[in-house]
């Protein structure tokens, strides 16, 4: 089966580990002979391409995951680059994997145009589903239609894939984001004030172990050196080293660290995949909605807390002193998830006949 899989690159690391994961189940449960890449990012899915290069070159289209159900100032209010009447010339099948509902709250949720794109394509797709962050219950407000919530890919980047150790020292991630602030914080005073709260952290955490921030986007490469700055034992990623054609390098931190303080949804997932503790820094509704999916809500704490750094050491001794059976707990619940993954796939190889 010749696959194109059509996802979000050059852009943001966490964006390439889950495509790392959608490969390794593609691959795990199908009969794969090449997999093509396209950038969801820009790509025009226009009659040209899906005429002479979709249908002609390939057997199955695949399209994400990753939070792509979001941007009200794209054309179809998400991120899939297709006129809507175009979507019925696409004659092979395709399936739309594990996608994020990524509108923040205050935004409104999806342009009427938007519904109307994603209503015809959850219509055409052969399989269509969101993944395990609560994307399921805030889709549903919008279309008032039970979609199938399954394990994000991010969760199998490590499906027959090693990853080495590059840091000898025992070390904790912390991943912090910083493109949208006046989303993430509510105000740049805001954002200050979330530096000096992490800086008391992570001075605590590089007493005992060495610190690696870890942007996932060149925006967070600023937020992560501010926070380091003028503490030792502590180093922040080189981003234009991993970005992008090292990203399985990084995946690799997550694998080996101690445990993640992480921002964003696949600095969560990724680790969670390696039975790597996570304590999540919630800004968006994502967060807390995969924590709260898992069990793990209370190793989730909103960055807007009164007396952040108080609670996050809080959280911190909390998982150490409870650190192996969390990891005996993050080993059931990848069962769970692996188990669920292979009925999503049973489900899928049924809808496109094979």
């Amino acid at each position: 089966m010749r696959i194109l899989h059509t996802y979000c690159l050059n852009y943001n690391i966490g964006d390439y580990a889950l495509g790392i994961g959608v490969k390794n189940l593609l691959r795990k449960y199908l009969d794969v002979t090449l997999i093509g890449n396209t950038n969801l990012q820009g790509r025009e899915f226009n009659e040209y391409y899906i005429k002479e290069v979709v249908n002609k070159r390939y057997d199955l289209l695949v399209i994400g995951g990753g939070g792509i159900i979001h941007g009200a100032h794209w054309p179809n209010g998400w991120f899939w680059l297709i006129n809507q009447d175009l979507i019925r010339e696409i004659k092979i099948p395709f399936i739309v994997y594990g996608v994020g509902y990524n509108y923040w709250k205050e935004e409104g949720g999806i342009p009427e145009r938007g519904i109307a794109h994603l209503t015809e394509t959850m219509n055409r797709a052969a399989y269509f589903s969101v993944r395990n962050d609560g994307s399921a219950l805030r889709l549903k407000d919008q279309f008032q239609v039970d979609i199938p919530a399954i394990p994000d890919p991010g969760f199998h980047v490590d499906v027959d894939t090693t990853y080495a150790r590059k840091e000898p020292l025992p070390y904790v991630l912390i991943q912090l984001a910083n493109d949208k602030p006046e989303r993430r914080f509510g105000s740049l005073e805001k954002r200050d004030q979330f530096v000096a709260e992490l800086k008391i952290v992570t001075q605590d955490l590089a007493r005992r172990y060495k610190v690696i921030f870890a942007p996932h986007v060149p925006e967070d490469v600023e937020l992560s050196a501010q926070v380091a700055e003028g503490i030792s034992n502590t180093e922040v990623w080189d981003f234009g080293y991993f970005a992008f054609d090292h990203s399985d390098e990084a995946v690799g931190y997550y694998a080996h660290a101690e445990f993640v303080l992480a921002m964003r949804g696949h600095g969560q997932i990724v680790p969670i995949a390696f039975n790597t503790p996570v304590i999540a820094l919630e800004n968006h509704p994502k967060h807390r909605g995969l924590m709260e999916e898992l069990g793990l809500l209370e190793y989730n704490v909103s960055i807007s807390e009164d007396g952040l750094s108080r609670i996050l050491r809080q959280k911190i001794d909390l998982l150490e002193q409870n650190y192996f059976a969390l990891k005996a707990k993050y080993q059931v619940i990848n069962e769970k998830l692996r188990r669920d993954t292979a009925a999503a796939f049973d489900e899928i190889k049924s809808k496109i006949r094979i």
